[in-house]
């Protein structure tokens, strides 16, 4: 089913428009829903030359599903569904925006370079390497607040930590420091389910400071839009406008993700120019984001590969199930982890793990018990009159933002400094048997022991 791309704002005649198409896409998924879909059925020659149809594992559960979002068509979805396990990968949200991360080197490359729009090019590259591993159709398990998850990159010697601060709206931040450059986000989500579709708007605020040169620079994302939800073969595509720009100078680097039409063309296309504060061009970059980047002078000269995405991993259970990258495997290892891992950690989350083994019965309850506790959390907290305080981030009582960044959708948060206090504190050695630590996110001590039936 062919879908419009999504808007942010819709009025008048047009969200008239827009909530009869949704009223019609209900009615033809809760047909099909009820009967056989070609695209959720496999054949499978059992070697007789008789081909016969074996049911799509998913798919008795992609229907138990429509039953409980065919009224939520329209809605923003984040907070009003629990997320099935069938739809669920091992890691979470916060190790998800870790991914910015695969290829920072790109802004140790930018460090290095003495020209301005060069380095905006490059900066501009890692923002489009994140999609190389955004066609993964499985979602993240949301965070438990005040869980954090920290890694250690000796490529570039920093560390990423992250942590949730938030839980109604979920918000997540993180922050990467290094010798040459800090990296910091704060990262929401809006969503809006369509039926057969949900579309996925990034809200947060991004900041890349580049320490010798001084460079700081702004990322305004796409739209992504998962496809299939319900009936069919899920596929996720990234389509519109990505800024990049220079706090600084006032350059900017402006692309243009490719919508994927009805038959496939333009997926993965991203193309666009480095524009200097007078608008005028002075490189121009091209590619796709699920393989490469090119930088090229205007007339079409001197050619640069900015980044090319590293071989994938040929084998392996999680390979073959979730599609993870060697990065994604690296992630939820014990080994990457800094020494004295807080027990906070996304690694230890007991649904992650048990779902990484294959064990998806578990994953199910478990997943049940640490949301049940975070509710009984809530209601004391609530009962109490206490508020949520993070860790490691503060509320930005006046953030800093761009005139393109006055509707971030969320509040900011700012690294606050206290985890390298507490990281020069630690005194462990790298933890062989970090993954046999228990799981205790929790605000108040008796949570950990709490009994969820």
């Amino acid at each position: 089913m062919s879908a419009p791309a999504p808007a942010e704002k819709e009025q008048g005649w047009f969200s008239r428009l827009a909530s009869s198409v949704a009223s019609s896409v209900g009615e033809g998924l809760n047909y099909l829903t009820g009967v056989e879909d070609p695209d959720e059925l496999k054949t499978v020659d059992d070697g007789s030359g008789n081909v016969t149809k074996k049911d799509d594992a998913d798919a008795g559960g992609r229907k138990a599903m429509w039953s409980q979002l065919k009224d939520l068509v329209g809605a923003d979805i984040m907070s009003k569904f629990s997320i099935p396990i069938f739809l669920m990968e091992p890691i979470s949200v916060l190790q998800k925006t870790a991914e910015n991360m695969q290829y920072c080197e790109l802004l140790d490359r930018a460090c290095e370079e003495e020209e301005e729009f060069m380095r905006l090019a490059y900066v501009a590259a890692l923002a489009v390497s994140v999609y190389s591993s955004n066609e993964r159709t499985k979602k993240p398990f949301n965070p438990i607040l005040g869980e954090t998850w920290e890694m250690a990159l000796p490529e570039v010697d920093g560390i990423y930590v992250a942590e949730q601060v938030c839980h109604h709206p979920p918000i997540g931040a993180s922050h990467c420091e290094t010798p040459r450059w800090t990296f910091d986000l704060t990262s929401a989500v809006r969503t809006k389910f369509m039926g057969n579709w949900v579309d996925v708007w990034p809200k947060g605020r991004t900041r890349i400071h580049l320490k010798e040169c001084g460079d700081v620079y702004n990322l305004l994302p796409p739209a992504s839009r998962v496809n299939n939800l319900v009936v069919g073969r899920l596929w996720v595509d990234t389509f519109g406008e990505m800024r990049v720009n220079n706090l600084k100078t006032g350059a900017s680097a402006v692309l243009t993700f490719k919508e994927c039409n009805m038959f496939g063309a333009g997926r993965w296309e991203v193309s666009g120019d480095v524009l200097g504060a007078d608008g005028e061009c002075k490189l121009k970059l091209k590619g796709k984001w699920n393989e490469s980047m090119t930088a090229t002078k205007p007339d079409g000269s001197t050619g640069r590969i900015l980044w090319a995405k590293n071989p994938e991993p040929k084998e392996g259970a999680l390979v073959e199930k979730y599609g993870f990258d060697n990065w994604t495997l690296r992630m939820n290892a014990a080994k990457d982890a800094p020494k004295g891992l807080l027990k906070s950690d996304s690694r230890l989350r007991p649904d992650r793990m048990a779902l990484e083994k294959g064990d998806d019965t578990t994953a199910q309850k478990m997943k049940h018990v640490l949301e049940e506790k975070q509710r009984a959390e809530r209601r004391k907290r609530e009962a109490n009159g206490g508020e949520w305080k993070p860790r490691w981030f503060k509320l930005a009582a006046e953030a800093d933002l761009h005139e393109l960044e006055l509707d971030v959708g969320t509040a900011v948060w700012e690294w606050n400094g206290a985890y390298n206090e507490e990281l020069a504190k630690r005194t462990e050695k790298g933890i062989d048997n970090v993954l046999e630590t228990e799981f205790d996110p929790w605000e108040f001590e008796d949570t950990k022991d709490m009994v969820i039936p």
